[in-house]
């Protein structure tokens, strides 16, 4: 069974040989392939370089495309930054005042070279990958593009004086996310992560008037288009999962203060869950058996069926190689049997 087809079979509850594993690489990954971080941010030849490096090394099951917030809003003309060692950085919103919404337009993939980036590491990808390997695309969601076009304190400040602003922002945003996705699974992505790490911030009421409707949008359009969704958002997010479970997502990311027991419980077999151990605490500062032993817990509390194995966020910079390597399915792994499955029987 290759790692296309044991996400696949993840997904829809159908047998698997082991626990999918697909962690997060941006930083980190460049490091370990002699490349800069704002090379990997700005290039794209950096970027896949960088991963397919990692997937040699480690036998992880997903190819991701992430590497920083601001793709979408430097190619709607915001001011962006790139950085040789730490993240991009937006110099000041593109929308400074209300009527400056007006700048956001739609935007053709060949008028944007940022996005167009990206279309260029997924090709990369398939060409080298594809049909063996879950290739991963990525955009901003709803709340995490008005952040960061607004800044965060004026965008959730928006959101409960004048939400009327962020919805006339996602009418725009949210069509060219569906236009992108299209492209980014032709470009070979079988699946589209969602990254909206502020939607943690907001309450349960406001996240069903405010943004659900908008991420049911854009999933149904990413599915629509073929692709499968992966939601990604930081933080304690126990309060949105009972409407998130609503939201049309296949994937949902848990963050390690989540209670991932509870969220089995919430989401059943409708949702495929991906975590949670401390990327900090336990993988970076803590020894192999610190890492074994936490994503044992994991599989016990989210697994094994509709479940994928890796931190609850970005694998930091700085993280020993054997502590990744402790719960990656490659050399040095030490959690074989831990990963492996009762379907594998009947493969």
């Amino acid at each position: 069974m290759n790692s296309l087809t044991r996400i696949q079979n993840t997904l829809t509850g159908g047998p698997v040989d082991r626990i999918p594993v697909v962690p997060i690489f941006m930083a980190w990954a460049a490091e370990y392939a002699g490349h800069t971080y704002g090379e990997f941010q700005w290039d794209y030849r950096a970027l896949t370089a960088s991963l397919l490096k990692v997937r040699e090394r480690f036998h992880i099951d997903q190819l991701t495309t992430l590497s920083d917030p601001h793709r979408e809003t430097a190619d709607y003309g915001a001011k962006v930054t790139y950085q040789e060692h730490s993240v991009c950085r937006c110099e000041g919103p593109l929308i400074q005042n209300p009527s400056d919404v007006n700048k956001l337009r739609r935007m053709p993939i060949d008028a944007a070279p940022r996005m167009l980036d990206r279309i260029h590491a997924l090709e990369v990808f398939h060409r080298e990958m594809g049909g063996d390997v879950s290739i991963l695309g990525w955009l901003e969601g709803p709340l995490a593009e008005f952040c960061t076009l607004r800044t965060l304190e004026t965008a959730m400040t928006d959101l409960l004086t004048e939400p009327d602003l962020f919805h006339e922002a996602c009418s725009v945003t949210m069509d060219n996310a569906v236009t992108w996705a299209r492209d980014q699974i032709h470009a070979g992505a079988d699946m589209i992560g969602v990254g909206d790490s502020a939607v943690s911030l907001v309450s349960a009421d406001m996240y069903r008037e405010h943004i659900l409707p908008w991420h049911q949008r854009l999933f149904h359009g990413i599915h629509d288009a073929g692709g499968k969704v992966r939601l990604h958002i930081c933080g304690a997010i126990d309060h949105l999962i009972p409407d998130i479970v609503h939201a049309g997502v296949d994937v949902l990311d848990i963050d390690w203060m989540v209670d991932l027991a509870q969220a089995r419980q919430i989401v059943g077999d409708k949702v495929t869950l991906f975590g949670q151990f401390d990327p900090v605490r336990v993988l970076k500062e803590g020894t192999p058996e610190d890492v074994t032993r936490a994503a044992r817990e994991n599989i016990r509390d989210g697994g094994p069926k509709h479940f994928g194995l890796m931190p609850g966020c970005e694998i930091p910079p700085g993280t020993p190689e054997e502590n990744i390597a402790a719960f990656c399915p490659g050399e040095g792994c030490l959690m074989v049997e831990d990963l492996k499955v009762e379907s594998a029987a009947s493969l």
